[in-house]
């Protein structure tokens, strides 16, 4: 009962890898319900026809899955990982005897195929999921979350001092080969990476990242405190969410952390009508996409605009605009005291129309201390979008718009914890806005392809259901705990 069980191993012979997997295992039914022939055409381009033996396109994807489906942050834990797993060596296709491809040539692959092709990934997903009935393509719901970007605040510099630094180096022929793939013209990517430099450009407000920028990741931004009034570097994830009740990712976008959430809405909603050919009759989304031009947008192309806007009633002591009355027949607003606000100019810059009282009449008014300060009279800008604003102030009354705000915070924030709390997405790894795209379309990716794999009931439980209970999920956050709580 004492002894010591000694370490002796013998030399085995006719081992079959085949043999040693379980059937019912994890990775025998992700072999089998998901297909990756489709990667070998569409890297072909990137390879050439003589030379080194190159690692597989398809072994590449499936470690990114196994780094997805087993939680595993780094590539260098991966291979580890993967070397000792039977399971995972059978899913590679490599032996036991075999030598796995070194971490090393991870990094070299990804960065040789760029942000473009994880994005023809994720789309052959969503793909596979429209062909399963898994889209239904009626409801759109909008909404983004902050994540940290893999540097530090402390690496913050001036940004003509890293300007002076790229023009003498590139001055002095001291240029270094760019490890960033350039993105095509109509990229989302590159449209909202270079938005801090255009669409600022004649704006008087200048945050603090025109100033300065970080020299460990220059596209991160920094990001508001999260409660503990510490500034952090990072970026904003979009997704756009199927309103089906698989909720599939249909878009997903990093955008550095000064591009609102609200700037990208029209764009993704665009190309998730285009791309995967969806007649959204709503649009979902919270307050910060309630801007004019969301709900100009969305109402003219026939899509009902869910989303709330901001009362300003509150901001001021005087009468809101609901206290005076339009009069389409004349155009003219009428006052609480039946005094007539005649059209007085165009606001080209604000899309408005400014309609002002008769100075003499509001300054003798009885209730001017209510109304206004002004002593010129009393002024009211009327949207050139009004109609499709009070179309959308009528939508909150209805049973329809109160259903969707309780469906949205079900449907769409679930699906960052999920992203966070289980598949490390609270911190990039990656850096530069190409690598983080990347590394959060491999993330939405794999959040799709559960849904697929669940319908059809191709996953496994690989505890008992006691045993699995008892776990602590804080602990041990892996998939297949997400299997067992759905």
């Amino acid at each position: 009962m004492l002894r010591r069980k000694e370490k002796q191993f013998q030399q085995h012979q006719y081992v079959c890898l085949e043999e040693l997997v379980p059937q019912k295992n994890f990775y025998r039914q992700l072999e089998a319900g998901l297909d990756l022939s489709f990667i070998h055409p569409l890297v072909a381009g990137y390879y050439a026809s003589r030379g080194r033996p190159a690692i597989d396109p398809i072994v590449f994807f499936k470690l990114q899955l196994i780094m997805f489906f087993e939680d595993i942050r780094s590539e260098r834990q991966l291979m580890n990982v993967v070397n000792l797993n039977l399971a995972h060596r059978w899913y590679l296709g490599y032996d036991l005897g075999e030598t796995l491809p070194h971490h090393s040539s991870l990094s070299k692959i990804r960065t040789r195929y760029g942000v473009a092709i994880f994005e023809r990934f994720f789309e052959h997903i969503v793909e596979q999921c429209c062909e399963a009935g898994l889209v239904w393509g009626e409801e759109l719901y909008f909404d983004g979350t902050r994540v940290q970007a893999n540097a530090s605040m402390q690496k913050m510099r001036p940004r003509f001092y890293l300007q002076a630094k790229e023009h003498m180096r590139q001055m002095f022929g001291e240029d270094e080969p760019s490890s960033e793939q350039p993105v095509g013209a109509n990229s989302l990517v590159e449209r909202y990476g270079t938005y801090q430099e255009t669409e600022r450009s004649a704006s008087r407000y200048h945050p603090l990242a025109d100033y300065r920028v970080n020299q460990t990741d220059p596209d991160a931004t920094p990001l508001r405190s999260y409660g503990d009034d510490k500034a952090r570097c990072g970026y904003h994830l979009h997704y756009v969410i199927d309103g089906g009740k698989s909720r599939i990712i249909l878009a997903a976008l990093v955008t550095p952390a000064t591009v609102t959430d609200n700037m990208p809405m029209l764009d993704l909603a665009r190309w998730v009508r285009f791309r995967w050919k969806v007649h959204p009759r709503i649009a979902v989304g919270d307050t910060k996409y309630g801007t004019i031009a969301n709900i100009a947008e969305l109402e003219q192309e026939g899509i009902r605009a869910y989303l709330p806007m901001r009362d300003y009633a509150d901001d001021t002591p005087f009468y809101p605009p609901e206290k005076f009355r339009y009069d389409a027949e004349h155009d003219i607003y009428i006052c609480p005291q039946d005094q007539q606000l005649t059209r007085w100019t165009n606001k080209t810059e604000a899309q408005a129309v400014l309609y002002r009282a008769d100075a003499a009449i509001c300054n003798a008014c009885s209730l001017k201390a209510q109304c206004t300060d002004s002593t010129s009279g009393k002024a009211i800008r009327r949207s050139w979008f009004q109609e499709e604003l009070d179309r959308v102030k009528g939508y909150w009354e209805t049973a329809a718009y109160a259903k969707a705000m309780r469906k949205r915070q079900v449907w769409v924030e679930p699906m960052f914890a999920e992203a966070k709390e289980w598949h490390h997405l609270r911190r990039f790894r990656l850096r530069r806005l190409q690598k983080v795209n990347s590394e959060a379309l491999m993330t939405a990716a794999g959040q799709n392809l559960k849904r697929l794999l669940t319908q059809r009931k191709r996953g496994h439980r690989p505890w008992p259901e006691g045993e699995a209970s008892t776990m602590d999920t804080a602990k041990h956050p892996t998939y297949a705990q997400e299997l067992l709580a759905s």
